[in-house]
């Protein structure tokens, strides 16, 4: 059986089409990513603009149309920051089942947190010390604390790539003033995170999809490679991820847009995502991973391992 998933994200829509394996593995048919923008221009204002409105019906009808086409039996959308937050959120929901036929749900920050959980133990092994797992939307950005056995500490916070975006409107190149007053920023919001990583001393960060999709790209045309299809996890130093942050963060948008590894719908969220990763690597990480799974993999397991659907 080939179940759907759809990631409902503030910047993309991302589909997966997978089935289990006989043993119990996760695979994976068909994965899909479309720029949708949904809280482009609303994001700070709680709500969806008309124009975003429409690109996501639109996006939502090309994906379900696609992952029916490739026999999946259940299509299950799960919509995160922009239509929680958003005052037209559930006439979205209302508008993607009469239109484009799929069921989207709207998730809390929580929930989001355990489905991204779920998806990254699929891609990445986890040991007695803890990890810290990130995932940098462009809405909000999940944390979650865990080992191969527990699962210590997770949170939510609104501080996506649109919203920081959205909030200090940086110029082109970011200005080391702009990066600061972003970073001073995130150290306050970020508080409550501090702490646990005071408590518990990850050595590890965890860098889920998105963002880091691109960052693993990234490191890999560093190395002279491309990131295959079938590698769905990668470790690389702070030191390397230092030397790509101090220079994208100094590049002009025209030079950011020539990287190899960074999609042209990147190019700005790219700068924020960053600054985020530094505050928490600066925090005593010795080491960053990417993870390529993340919520619509996770969703996919929990339907896949269902008594019922």
């Amino acid at each position: 059986m080939k179940v759907a998933v759809i990631d409902l994200g503030t910047n993309t829509f991302n589909l997966v089409v997978a089935s289990r394996a006989a043993e119990g593995a996760l695979i994976i048919h068909f994965e899909e990513e479309i720029a949708v923008g949904l809280g482009k221009g609303g994001i700070e204002k709680g709500g969806i603009t008309a124009e975003a409105f429409h690109r996501g019906l639109e996006a939502l009808t090309m994906l379900g149309i696609k992952a029916r086409g490739l026999g999946a039996e259940h299509i299950r959308g799960f919509g995160t920051s922009a239509l929680r937050n958003a005052r037209n959120g559930s006439a979205f929901v209302a508008a993607a089942k009469k239109e484009c036929s799929v069921e989207v749900t709207i998730i809390p920050g929580d929930e989001e947190a355990g489905l991204i959980l779920d998806g990254v133990r699929l891609a990445v092994e986890f040991g007695k010390r803890p990890q810290l797992v990130m995932d940098i939307g462009g809405g909000s950005i999940e944390f979650i604390l865990a080992t191969d056995r527990a699962l210590m500490w997770k949170r939510s916070f609104e501080l996506g790539t649109s919203r920081l975006l959205e909030r200090f409107h940086p110029g082109d190149p970011m200005t080391v003033q702009e990066h600061l007053r972003i970073a001073a920023h995130l150290d306050v919001q970020l508080e409550p995170l501090w702490a646990v990583m005071d408590r518990h001393w990850p050595h590890t960060l965890v860098g889920s999809a998105g963002s880091f999709d691109s960052l693993a790209a990234m490191v890999a045309a560093l190395r002279g490679e491309e990131l295959p299809k079938d590698r769905n996890t990668m470790h690389f130093s702070t030191t390397i991820f230092d030397e790509l942050k101090d220079g994208l963060l100094s590049m002009p948008r025209e030079e950011r847009n020539a990287i190899a590894g960074l999609p042209s719908y990147r190019v700005d969220s790219i700068l924020p995502a960053l600054i985020v990763a530094e505050r928490v690597v600066s925090r005593g990480i010795g080491e960053v991973c990417w993870s390529r799974y993340a919520l619509k993999e996770g969703a996919a397991w929990r339907a896949l391992n269902a008594p019922t659907l």
